[in-house]
């Protein structure tokens, strides 16, 4: 088993995602974290990682992310960083908006801890930190 942690920054773009996604995967299985909790952590990653490609950079000048994950007392810690500025959306809402919006609900309710950062005018970027405990 590994005990490496795991940081992987990567352009602000929809590839983000998946990209991301399939790094924190094989960081899981290195440390033996798979089945149910596996795609627990997976989501919520995604979760936060969306948030930051959807509104912390304008579409014409994209940033990065950056996920870190380390794993301490059988308790995987997990951030989700960028250096932008929160943007409103971009566009009218429209009816399948109302499925949206529900990133930071799901963490809350698969992370044991979660804390947001939303930065400063001075030092601005978001964090997102969540602690996801793993089976005894």
């Amino acid at each position: 088993m590994s005990t490496r942690p795991l940081r992987v920054e990567v352009a602000a773009r929809a590839r983000a995602v998946s990209e991301i996604r399939s790094a924190v995967r094989a960081w899981l299985m290195s440390h033996q974290v798979v089945g149910e909790r596996a795609e627990e952590i997976l989501l919520g990653v995604s979760e936060a990682v969306t948030n930051s490609v959807e509104h912390a950079y304008p579409p014409d000048a994209p940033g990065v992310v950056t996920v870190r994950a380390d794993v301490r007392d059988r308790v995987v810690r997990v951030s989700v960083s960028d250096r932008g500025h929160w943007r409103a959306a971009d566009r009218p809402r429209t009816a399948t908006d109302r499925f949206r919006g529900r990133g930071l609900r799901i963490l809350r309710a698969l992370a044991s801890h979660l804390r947001v950062d939303h930065g400063t005018n001075a030092s601005p970027g978001t964090t997102v930190e969540a602690d996801f405990p793993l089976p005894t």
